[in-house]
């Protein structure tokens, strides 16, 4: 366990959605289909709607901690509920992002072993994330037992696909 003996998961605060934004940032530069592709949450929005009267997300920061200097954080994972027809509850991995400097040191492991932990204590009947196919991140879920779904297509209505259906 070595290295991961003074590292911790910890709910982040409104006050953290900088340094959230920032990550968010530099996740883009691994899975960007275009250099066109940005970012377009704000801060603002991201206090919001993880802190307002709906929480929309919840969102765990992965720490280093030492005893006399404030915790490095070294990644994030971000989720919310959903629910299957089928099934039953759903614990929904938005984003998993550990910075790459620490890639390959167990925190991915590390972080879907917390979250695996808590889908089982809430009844979840999955952890449900999407990845690009062909990434590293994609060998390691495939490596950690992980299955693709080949059945189902992911779709999606823009805000603009949904004015123009909203109007139908």
């Amino acid at each position: 366990m070595g290295h991961l003996e003074n590292v911790r998961l910890r709910e982040t605060t409104a006050e953290d959605m900088p340094a959230l934004r920032s990550m968010i940032q530099g996740m883009l530069q691994f899975v960007a289909n275009s250099p066109n592709d940005k970012v377009e949450i704000t801060v603002e929005e991201l206090v919001r709607d993880g802190f307002g009267d709906t929480k929309y997300f919840t969102c765990l920061f992965l720490e280093q901690t030492y005893d006399n200097k404030p915790a490095d954080v070294l990644g994030y994972a971000l989720y919310y509920y959903a629910y299957s027809t089928w099934s039953g509850r759903v614990l929904f991995l938005e984003d998993v992002y550990v910075k790459p400097a620490h890639h390959r040191k167990g925190y991915g492991t590390f972080i879907l072993r917390h979250l695996s932990k808590m889908a089982l204590d809430l009844q979840c009947v999955r952890l449900s994330w999407q990845g690009l196919p062909d990434s590293d991140a994609a060998k390691f879920y495939r490596k950690i037992g992980a299955a693709e779904n080949s059945v189902w297509s992911n779709f999606k209505l823009d805000v603009d696909g949904m004015k123009r259906m909203s109007e139908q």
